[in-house]
């Protein structure tokens, strides 16, 4: 019975561990896709005066919201700049 019970946990931990790790590489890899976007963005909105700043805290937003994140900057950056 413990031996049971062990594994059971022990698999409940790995998926766990698992699903933190692939959601720790997806905002990691949105984080990327995200600045990329913003130095595209400000490259091509330049004439308009819009540019968002390239920092930790922009590739945070849009690594954790996404394309949401991306457009709210932006939309932020309208509205106060």
């Amino acid at each position: 019975m413990w031996i049971i019970l062990g594994s059971c946990v022990g698999f409940v931990g790995f998926l766990l561990y698992t699903w933190q790790f692939k959601w720790l590489l997806k905002v990691g890899r949105n984080m990327i896709l995200g600045v990329a976007g913003i130095i595209g963005a400000n490259m091509a909105l330049s004439g308009l005066g819009l540019a968002v700043g390239v920092n930790l805290i922009t590739a945070m937003v849009i690594g954790i919201l996404g394309i949401p994140g991306f457009l709210m900057l932006y939309l932020a950056q309208l509205l106060v700049g």
